[in-house]
């Protein structure tokens, strides 16, 4: 782990993981709700970037929410009898090759960093929330290398496409801006990293 102070940039983007990892692993409370339609994007830029609208439209729907109709939403768009509407898992979204399994080379990769799973939880490992959770924890540790694997192997290839079919679909209220927040936020990580 790092001694020295993350930039503040390496926190924003901590805390934004840890936002999508919070929204995805649960429905928001309505606490949580009212923190969201506070959010004030910018400090003092009045010039339009595509983060501050996906901010600005997350904070107009948070403000507009009811925590029951949201823990309504989420359930019915990522739970169900069966099958989901939209999978919260990275690998519904990813085309297997042969030879290739990226569930176990993402178990790997934790293993390598020090990522344990849990006593008593059954998810797999490419769940949103735990691959967001992760990747912010790799921020925390300053560990650039590991974030650039991670994004590049398994965020970037499953989130796009599940980002896209949560924003599209027709009873995704407030999950469509928080799609398209996450979906942004993933396209410019991809720049930044492609740009190192």
């Amino acid at each position: 782990m790092t001694t020295t102070a993350l930039a503040p940039e390496e926190v924003a983007r901590s805390n934004i993981y840890g936002l999508l990892a919070q929204l995805f692993y649960a429905p928001p409370d309505q606490a949580l709700l009212l923190g969201l339609a506070q959010v004030k994007p910018g400090d003092g830029d009045s010039a339009p970037t595509a983060m501050g609208d996906a901010w600005r439209e997350l904070a107009r729907g948070a403000a507009s929410a009811d925590a029951e109709a949201v823990r309504e939403e989420y359930e019915s768009l990522f739970f169900g009898t069966g099958r989901a509407e939209i999978s919260l898992y990275a690998g519904a979204y990813r085309r297997a090759h042969a030879g290739d399994n990226p569930l176990v080379q993402l178990r790997d990769f934790m293993a390598q960093h020090g990522f344990v799973r849990r006593n008593g939880v059954v998810e797999p490992e490419d769940h949103v929330a735990a691959l967001c959770e992760v990747m912010r924890h790799l921020i925390m540790q300053d560990d650039v290398a590991a974030q650039r694997t991670l994004f590049a192997a398994h965020l970037w290839p499953g989130l796009l496409p599940l980002c896209d079919a949560v924003s599209s679909h027709g009873r995704a209220s407030f999950y469509a801006p928080v799609a398209r927040l996450a979906k942004t936020f993933f396209e410019l990580e991809h720049s930044a990293f492609d740009m190192d």
